[in-house]
């Protein structure tokens, strides 16, 4: 059962509002603080197995006490401390950033990876039939997860739509100029009564294993099987072999409720944006 989108628009501009604009920005400072303060207390030696003994041991335990899940050691080329972590505000929605510390220059470095768009998290909500962020967690958790994998996909076969599965649905989107993913609506095309050509897309991630809530937390599980699930079905061929269309631009479809949608998004930024209006005392 669907939300109404008047409700659906409304509830996410609620739940985007209720973390601070600047969150990401305070996070990363808060982080960079951590592991400055990590490098000032440093009494051992400045080497390879000095440094990642000191992220292993003093640095990876405080940010964990901030409430994030640091990774120590080697992803891909690089060797280090990594730490993926998600912020929310009705300007951006939901944003992953990564950060990563490498070893041994210590370089620190932060950016924005993912993001799904607050018109995403609506639609998520209202297909989905919820009216809260919490409710949809496991939907843009495992989009957030996937999309770590798709992202260099999308950049290896030169997509500029860009299309993430999840347990219910489809987050679709861009690629930007930058390579990250704008995730900018989301479907669900096995219950929709609309033909839509993401509906194969879909379909080939229809043996997605039914996460747990633990898995879909820890993530590794859920990347590991997006990375041989995508291994395989390229060995067939491309994804932008077998759809064309990801890289053409994106486009938005039209929906036969893009009325109500738009007046309800229209109605949602007025009463968000709008003074208060003073009452009458006797």
């Amino acid at each position: 059962m669907f939300v109404d989108p008047r409700v659906a628009h409304g509830r996410a501009k609620f739940e985007l509002n209720r973390s601070p604009r600047m969150f990401a920005e305070e996070r990363r400072g808060k982080i960079t603080e951590v592991i400055v303060k990590s490098l000032e207390d440093f009494t051992g030696t400045p080497n390879r197995r000095g440094l990642m003994r000191l992220l292993e041991r003093q640095v990876a335990p405080r940010l964990e006490r901030l409430g994030l899940e640091p990774y120590v050691g080697a992803l891909g080329n690089l060797e280090g401390l990594f730490v993926n972590f998600t912020t929310m505000s009705t300007e951006h929605g939901l944003r992953e950033f990564q950060l990563q510390l490498s070893v041994p220059d210590m370089a620190l470095k932060s950016f924005a990876t993912n993001i799904i768009k607050p018109h995403a998290v609506a639609r998520c909500m209202q297909r989905n039939g919820v009216m809260s962020l919490m409710e949809i967690e496991r939907e843009t958790s495992t989009a957030f997860v996937f999309a770590r994998a798709f992202r260099p996909l999308a950049m290896l076969e030169k997509w500029k739509q860009a299309a993430v599965p999840t347990s219910s649905g489809l987050f679709v989107g861009e690629m930007c100029d930058n390579d990250d993913i704008y995730l900018n609506t989301y479907i669900r095309p096995v219950i929709s009564d609309r033909p839509s050509r993401w509906s194969k897309f879909a379909a080939l991630f229809s043996t997605m294993p039914d996460w747990t809530t633990a898995q879909i937390h820890e993530g590794s599980d859920l990347l590991q099987w997006i990375i041989d699930h995508i291994r395989a079905l390229r060995e067939t061929a491309p994804l932008a072999e077998r759809f064309p269309f990801l890289l053409d631009p994106y486009q938005g479809i039209n929906d036969p409720l893009d009325a109500t949608w738009n007046a309800a998004h229209a109605s949602a930024d007025a009463q968000m944006t709008s003074p208060p209006q003073p009452t009458n005392s006797k």
